[in-house]
């Protein structure tokens, strides 16, 4: 499963509340994001998820908040891509009282009855109904582009944490933003097709949202994650800088070797001084060698500049040799 779904079950699968107005809140974030309604003929509210759990839930919210057992009428539809999807009834007896507890079905100008969407300041007045609002919500409409990777793969993962709700309603998906803000959790929006999207893209933030709405383990496992990559990150920092070094050290060597040869083939390295000639010989037989191996190796030890020092002189005599050859080879 996706790190979201285990999130949001998680979640739904956690102790309702107890207090009245937090099951209200719940609910009716839950009926502003994941349920079909219809007042024409009737009321109706049909619950459309992927949890499981999602229907023993709303059964003991209603039973908290209506002190009586209400029957639920359960569906199951498994799409093309393996997904099962929960189709949640809501007895008719029990659909209108719902609607008007939690500020969805209110009266207009002329008395008649509409539904609005917007959330009401008479259902999140304490901070544990924002807190029960926010936790339906996120039920309802949460997914997150997260993707947790096996601790023993190395390979660097440039996938962002991106954490998002989806709603049918601006003014809905507004209010919504709003009352993240409450908490310090700041987000943006932007419209896909007809829905609005109110997402987050810091990994802490997201983290504290999670936190807010009970997804215990899912903040673990982020901030596990948070850990792992960056262990990750900075082992593939230190293999890039070790495999440049090493790229650089055998070009140098190369580049030595290649100068001895050519000295070798002109003038005969017996011509150099006894320092460099020691130098040379002692290049050509550890051709892999670093120069600070290269210092130990010499008699007496020299230090990693001084070993630099002649070879560079080395490199700059073939360099010369080299110059003069070309220079005799214009003029004949």
């Amino acid at each position: 499963m996706s790190f979201s779904y285990d999130a949001k079950f998680e979640v739904a699968d956690s102790e309702v509340p107890q207090k009245t107005c937090c099951c209200r809140a719940e609910l009716a974030g839950l009926l502003r994001t994941c349920a079909q309604i219809s007042i024409e003929n009737g009321y109706s509210v049909e619950f459309v998820t992927e949890l499981p759990n999602l229907a023993k839930r709303i059964e003991l919210l209603l039973k908290h908040l209506y002190n009586e057992k209400i029957e639920l009428n359960i569906k199951e539809e498994e799409k093309t891509n393996h997904t099962i999807r929960y189709y949640i009834s809501l007895p008719s007896n029990i659909t209108e009282k719902l609607l008007t507890d939690t500020y969805l079905l209110r009266e207009n100008y002329n008395g008649q009855k509409e539904i609005h969407l917007g959330v009401s300041r008479y259902l999140i007045e304490e901070d544990c109904c924002q807190r029960s609002f926010i936790r339906g919500v996120f039920m309802g409409c949460a997914s997150a582009n997260i993707v947790i990777k096996d601790i023993n793969n190395l390979k660097k993962h440039t996938g962002g944490y991106h954490l998002e709700f989806v709603f049918s309603d601006y003014s809905l998906a507004g209010d919504f933003s709003h009352i993240l803000s409450q908490y310090d959790i700041y987000s943006k929006s932007m419209q896909r097709k007809k829905f609005t999207v109110i997402y987050i893209k810091e990994a802490e933030v997201v983290s504290d949202t999670l936190a807010l709405v009970g997804a215990n383990n899912a903040v673990l496992t982020l901030q596990n994650e948070f850990a792992v990559r960056e262990i990750r990150n900075k082992l593939n920092r230190q293999l890039n800088c070790m495999n440049g070094n090493m790229e650089k050290m055998v070009n140098a060597s190369l580049k030595q070797i290649d100068a001895i040869e050519y000295i070798s083939k002109t003038v005969g390295l017996e011509t150099l001084p006894d320092n460099l000639y020691e130098l040379c010989m002692l290049r050509l037989a550890n051709p892999e060698e670093t120069l600070e191996n290269l210092a130990r190796l010499m008699n007496p030890p020299l230090t990693k500049s001084g070993v630099n020092h002649r070879l560079r002189k080395i490199v700059k005599i073939a360099e010369e040799l080299k110059a003069e050859n070309e220079s005799k080879t214009d003029k004949e």
